[in-house]
């Protein structure tokens, strides 16, 4: 091998990571795949707008060589997608690595023009109603036009790779190009973290009953379903204790939500605590989690509390019952407020604590990521050298 080739072949591989909303899902996803990879061998570059959770995702990608590019318009406005084609274009990159499917659709062409292989990941699901009147037609028309020009698009579970090609079937006629490599996570971080006193910090009741909602404040977690789910309960004269929600996150309509919890005059039976990096602790301290969702593509929120021993309440939408399936959690219809109260007050009466606890060294094994990140990085190795045309 000459000194050139050999000089080529170590140097780092430079990933573009697309980020059109860099919170919630999107950012504990790039946190635990990258951070598996062996790190001398890439040089990331983040383009993202300036959000506080974007400092969260580059202090936890801090062992990388890490460039950020902070993009200052909102990732609908025009000036996005621009400052998206012009570092594509311009940035020389082995690859492009975009999240979700706004990120995918804004990368596609300069993508295919400079010549970059391009891998996407979407955070979301398709469904019928994304697609209904004039609006809905041409936004199938745009993905059904831009999203085969991306070389691979990597679902997080086989829900979300079904739908995508249901709702695109001209992405089913390409081999290879929609494939699953299931979400995972850390799990180091769950397995023996401590535990937060949150009924001390909150000035509780010893005897409250602590539901965990973990979500973002986007109508599809469901935040409303279980506002309604409480108010049932409120109603019951008979319960061993007072339930109460812990809710954690920012952004979203979480104004919007916790209004109408407000309206409802529950507003003694929700905290509301700040955006936490890590949740381990916080996760520990609860007495189920409450995953009310009407849509999922492959949520790390689940398998980070099965990995704590933390009993789980969730619906069996897309995405989620796959995660859910085979396992001591619950699940309820989703959008169905009256099954979700209804479990909530059996978890009172009879706790799955035990069974939650019995079950998390193999939900260790089941959601550990160097499983998924090593199928993620012989996806990634394979465009790069693609691309400087290896065979």
């Amino acid at each position: 091998m000459g000194t050139e080739q050999l000089s080529s072949a170590r140097r780092r591989h430079r990933i573009l990571l697309v980020i059109c909303w860099p919170v919630g899902g999107i950012r504990t996803f790039l946190r635990y795949v990258y951070n598996s990879f062996e790190r001398s061998r890439y040089s990331l570059t983040l383009l993202a707008p300036d959000q506080p959770e974007l400092r969260t995702l580059l202090e936890d990608l801090r062992e990388f060589d890490v460039t950020y590019i902070p993009i200052p318009h909102h990732p609908k406005q025009p000036g996005f997608p621009l400052s998206v084609a012009r570092a594509i274009v311009s940035g020389k990159y082995d690859l492009v690595h975009s999240q979700g499917f706004m990120a995918g659709l804004y990368s596609a062409i300069p993508a295919r023009l400079s010549r970059t292989p391009h891998l996407m990941t979407p955070h979301d699901v398709l469904s019928p109603g994304h697609f209904v009147g004039f609006k809905g037609t041409l936004k199938k028309s745009v993905l059904t036009f831009l999203l085969p020009m991306i070389d691979v698009i990597q679902c997080v579970s086989d829900d979300a790779r079904k739908s995508l090609i249901e709702s695109i079937p001209r992405l089913g006629r390409h081999e290879g190009k929609v494939i699953t490599i299931r979400n995972g996570i850390d799990v180091s971080r769950f397995s023996g973290s401590e535990v937060r006193d949150l009924r001390d910090e909150l000035n509780l009741p010893g005897d409250t009953f602590l539901i965990g909602f973990l979500g973002r404040f986007m109508s599809q977690k469901g935040f409303r379903y279980l506002v309604d789910a409480m108010e049932m309960l409120h109603g019951r004269g008979d319960l061993p204790r007072k339930p109460v929600i812990v809710a954690t996150g920012v952004g979203g309509f979480i104004r919007e939500d916790r209004g109408y919890l407000n309206g409802k005059g529950l507003e003694d039976h929700a905290r509301f605590l700040p955006f936490s990096p890590n949740i381990a602790p916080l996760l520990k301290g609860l007495d189920v989690v409450a995953i009310p969702s009407i849509s999922e593509a492959g949520p790390l929120l689940p398998m980070e509390a099965m990995v704590a021993g933390v009993p789980i309440i969730g619906t069996d939408c897309i995405g989620l019952r796959e995660v859910l399936r085979d396992t001591p959690s619950r699940m309820v219809r989703a959008a169905n407020s009256a099954e979700l109260a209804n479990a909530i007050e059996a978890e009172m009466r009879n706790p799955s604590t035990a069974e939650a606890r019995a079950f998390a060294p193999q939900a260790r094994n089941r959601f550990d990521v160097k499983q998924q990140a090593g199928r993620m990085e012989e996806v990634i190795l394979g465009l790069v050298g693609r691309g400087a045309g290896v065979p």
